[in-house]
């Protein structure tokens, strides 16, 4: 071979190599040093039994500032109507523990009321300022590929869902708008820690583990989160179970010397009513907890340990009544809060029934209509399961009006994973779902 031909080949090796190297995903990429820390907090939830949520992300944006993440550079999405609220005894004042601190002072009103929507939440991921024009105050992310972000959610969940005040979010939606943040080189390294029943669904089967991004979520993917701290004063939950676990060890550690694998683990540990899960890229999980909450050294906070008073999240509704019930002196009163009650178990009821009727409608077979109604699929085949829930959620019961209906949608997975075509679901749902609309069925 003459040296012309081997200069020849070496040339093309070298191209070629050149060519693959231009090609190394940037997971595979050490991003610079010193880039900017983004937080997204978002309250997903409304009203005064779901008092939690919106504590939970106020006491986050007080655990991102005390460790010295600007305001600008923190994005709050939550109703905020909390704080005013006629049924608060301590106007203005929000408390995520029965005998913390005021955590609503200073959160910025980014996106109130019925801004809190998933589109503007994905607007906000996207950095797209043109989609939320004339809304709030219009952050969004800014980041860019040396950067980290952190995305805090708390809410109702479902199966491939989140909730919203007036819609949900769907975890294919939510995966799609991560890989664009990705592909556009909108961080080097991205967090989503989420509240939420389910939760684990939002990530498992879809969050890739070469983008860069890390979760965490309170629940896997079958199971309830819950509330804890019940308060006697103002009647309602103060928090989530992960959330103030999470939280409360992030008041008391030094950020910058505890990864984020050491409180996931302390997280999983404590949290003992469901099964804390995380998904994504491990690596991101050696890194320091300062890379996300804030380098700022702070002092810490160490609340007193209370009882935790632990309830399944979608049953808040009906024990607060219980507790209401059991604390009143006048028969009077007693009275009111039974028939409320009584009235909110009926409507349970009429809803799981429909529920059933749908199934029985399907099958007309004792075993599969059992399969379906006492087990647990894993959702795999989303593009089935987002249309017959946006089906169900227009033509049986609204979600956003009917909390107790997310409690149901195991039921089209299961449908949906055992080969049951669209057509079929809806035809059934268009049978058995002629009742007026209805909400609050809690």
């Amino acid at each position: 071979m003459n040296f012309r031909v081997v200069s020849l080949l070496m040339l093309v090796a070298f191209a070629t190599t050149i060519s693959a190297f231009n090609r190394i995903p940037r997971y595979l990429e050490k991003p610079s040093a010193g880039g900017k820390l983004w937080a997204v907090l978002v309250a997903g939830s409304s009203s005064w039994d779901n008092y939690r949520h919106q504590a939970d992300i106020c006491h986050s944006y007080q655990i991102m500032k005390n460790h010295g993440i600007p305001d600008e550079r923190i994005i709050v999405l939550m109703t905020d109507d909390l704080a005013q609220n006629e049924q608060n005894p301590t106007p203005g004042i929000i408390i995520n523990h029965p005998k913390g601190k005021d955590v609503y002072k200073g959160v910025p009103k980014d996106y109130t009321g019925e801004a809190v929507t998933p589109q503007n939440f994905m607007a906000v991921l996207r950095g797209d300022k043109q989609a939320v024009a004339g809304v709030g105050s219009e952050k969004v992310l800014k980041s860019g590929p040396n950067d980290h972000v952190f995305v805090y959610f708390a809410d109702h969940g479902a199966p491939g869902i989140i909730a919203f005040p007036e819609d949900e979010l769907s975890a294919s939606d939510l995966n799609k708008t991560i890989i664009y943040m990705y592909e556009n080189n909108m961080y080097g390294k991205m967090v989503f820690y989420i509240e939420a029943c389910e939760s684990g669904s939002m990530f498992e089967n879809l969050l890739p583990d070469d983008i860069n991004v890390y979760a965490t979520t309170a629940a896997n993917a079958e199971e309830s989160s819950y509330a804890i701290y019940f308060d006697e004063t103002r009647e309602t939950y103060l928090g989530d179970s992960y959330s103030v676990h999470w939280m409360e060890d992030s008041d008391k550690e030094v950020l910058t010397k505890e990864t984020l694998q050491s409180q996931f683990k302390i997280v999983k540990k404590e949290t003992t009513e469901s099964h804390v899960q995380e998904y994504g890229d491990m690596s991101i999980a050696k890194m320091h907890v300062s890379e996300f909450q804030g380098r700022k050294t702070s002092e810490p906070i160490v609340v007193p340990k209370v009882e935790y008073d632990a309830v399944r999240s979608r049953d808040v509704p009906i024990e607060i009544v219980k507790r209401k019930y059991h604390k009143s002196n006048t028969v009077e009163d007693q009275n009111a809060l039974l028939k409320k009650l009584n009235k909110m178990l009926r409507n349970r009821q009429f809803l799981s029934q429909k529920v059933t009727e749908i199934v029985t409608e399907i099958f007309h077979d004792q075993m599969h209509e059992s399969d379906v109604m006492e087990n647990r699929y894993k959702l795999r085949n989303f593009k089935c399961y987002d249309k017959v829930r946006a089906y169900f959620n227009e033509e049986c019961f609204r979600l956003s009006k009917n909390e107790y209906a997310l409690d149901f949608l195991y039921v089209l997975v299961n449908l949906c994973e055992k080969g049951v075509s669209t057509e079929r679901m809806m035809q059934a749902m268009e049978r058995i779902c002629v009742h007026p609309p209805i909400y609050g069925i809690l």
